[in-house]
């Protein structure tokens, strides 16, 4: 591409993108850089680029992109690994760089399995009121390791998934058409598939039918909290 008596003539910060510069050699446009690999590589106008010394700056600008790309992704929402690993393969960079990129995003926090774990399982147990089940199969497709899913599934009360099955129940209850059997089958079958497991599906389902049924008959249950063996 250039020649060992190729020159910068011209630096020229991008237009539309500040942290980006324009490089022109021997008077004619050669590549775009980021400002970190422009001071990096003292890119400026009467510096010779032999083709060793266009190399380095062309895979330290591959790298700047890759990172300011992996950035972008963690920067809106959490991240796994394994989704920063795939994200990154779809733009096309090699494997070597993204360990490093990988790598570089874990020494400075923006990407652990355990915080993102942590997250993940929170949101779905409360905003969408999801069972552990179907959060653990999520979190396996996120590549979270088992040992992990399993540490972060286990500091979720049980009690507390109960009540939030319960609160879901109770809404599926009232608008489901049907006599008793009706009801107690579509709703233990809605809740099947949130992910709540046999056991929690079982005691949500007959406090419900208990709930109901005394609110028919105007009764007033004192130990509605009080569950009962699966």
């Amino acid at each position: 591409m250039s020649t060992p008596e190729s020159v910068i003539t011209a630096v020229e910060r991008h237009p539309k993108t500040a942290s980006r510069y324009l490089i022109f050699v021997d008077g004619q446009y050669a590549f775009t850089v980021h400002e970190d690999v422009l001071i990096k590589h003292r890119l400026l106008r009467g510096e010779q680029v032999e083709p060793e010394r266009l190399r380095l700056v062309m895979e330290d600008e591959e790298q700047q992109k890759a990172w300011s790309e992996a950035l972008k992704q963690v920067g809106r929402r959490p991240r796994s690994e394994k989704e920063i690993r795939q994200y990154l393969k779809r733009k096309g960079y090699l494997p070597p760089l993204i360990d490093r990129i990988v790598q570089r995003l874990k020494d400075q926090r923006y990407l652990d399995d355990a915080d993102f774990a942590a997250q993940w399982t929170e949101q779905r147990i409360y905003s969408q009121k999801k069972g552990r089940r179907l959060i653990k199969q999520e979190l396996q497709l996120k590549g979270v390791a088992p040992a992990t899913i399993q540490q972060t599934l286990n500091q979720v009360p049980v009690d507390e998934e109960q009540r939030l099955a319960f609160e879901l129940a109770s809404k599926k209850w009232k608008v489901t058409s049907g006599d008793v059997m009706d009801k107690k089958r579509k709703t233990a079958a809605f809740l099947m598939r949130r992910g709540y497991s046999a056991q929690i599906v079982g005691n949500v389902i007959r406090k419900v039918t208990e709930t109901f049924r005394e609110e028919s008959e105007g009764t007033d249950d004192a130990d509605l909290w009080d569950w009962p063996e699966a």
